[in-house]
């Protein structure tokens, strides 16, 4: 099995063509964002996502607080991200995964178009082209099992989210700025970004989107937008960040609702 978080299509492009490679198949981690415990029984595991703040997305770190492996022979895990750099993600997936009763043998990179960061429409191009490539090489080393990945002693369960860079003061600051948001006019109350949202966090208030505070930063409201109503109030990226989605991949294929 081949799990998944995706806002803008990449990791979930990248879990369906390693899976294809693989013969797996693939399921989204917002399917147990509810469940107070779920179980794989699958000997070999993998999870693609992107990376945020240097780590792991908070919603997968709380859904992987649930989970269980039973037989876990060969876990992985693939961060996407605008720089192919991946930072704590595999530290914190490792711990995440000795909680559920494995470990991390490898962890891959690789660099597609970013959710939030300026980039180029050249420079996501390259990407894009560069990926299948990347994905393959991935397909190959899974197919292998190869350890990249060497486990540390587990942490106490309460030391999971605060050995966390995520966490820190510093980039929680820095997460809390990147989730604030503003709706212009242009917003008809159409209700696609309530319905990508994977946290249900946002409502359609008189017609129009509101968001709450349980934002996940994924940025599928901003980059699906029909009408580009929804902007972030950070300066420096409020007029020069473009919409993005992967190419090969539907807002229909993301909805959660």
């Amino acid at each position: 099995m081949v799990f998944y978080f995706s806002g803008t299509g990449n990791s979930l492009w990248v879990a369906r063509t390693l899976a294809h490679k693989l013969g797996d198949e693939v399921a989204s981690l917002v399917d147990y964002w509810d469940e107070d415990f779920w179980r794989c029984d699958d000997e070999v595991v993998g999870f693609v996502m992107p990376t945020y703040m240097n780590d792991v997305p908070w919603l997968v770190k709380r859904v992987l607080e649930n989970l269980e492996l039973t037989h876990p022979r060969f876990c992985y895990a693939v961060m996407t991200s605008s720089h192919g750099k991946s930072g704590q993600a595999f530290t914190s997936m490792d711990m995440a995964l000795q909680q559920a009763g494995g470990r991390l043998h490898a962890g891959y990179d690789v660099q597609m178009p970013g959710n939030c960061l300026v980039s180029t429409k050249e420079e996501n191009e390259g990407r894009l082209a560069a990926a299948p490539v990347a994905v393959a090489v991935v397909a190959d080393a899974v197919k292998r099992e190869t350890c990249t990945w060497r486990s540390r002693a587990a942490l106490p369960p309460d030391d999971f989210v605060e050995s966390s860079y995520f966490y820190g003061t510093h980039s929680l600051r820095r997460l809390t700025y990147m989730k604030d948001f503003e709706i212009t006019d242009a917003c008809t109350g159409c209700g696609l970004c309530a319905r990508l949202c994977p946290t249900c966090n946002i409502d359609m208030v008189d017609g129009r989107a509101v968001h709450g505070d349980v934002c996940t930063a994924c940025y599928a409201c901003l980059h699906w937008c029909p009408q580009q109503a929804t902007r972030l109030k950070v300066p420096f990226l409020r007029d020069k960040r473009f919409q993005y989605h992967h190419p090969d991949v539907t807002a229909e294929d993301l909805l959660y609702e």
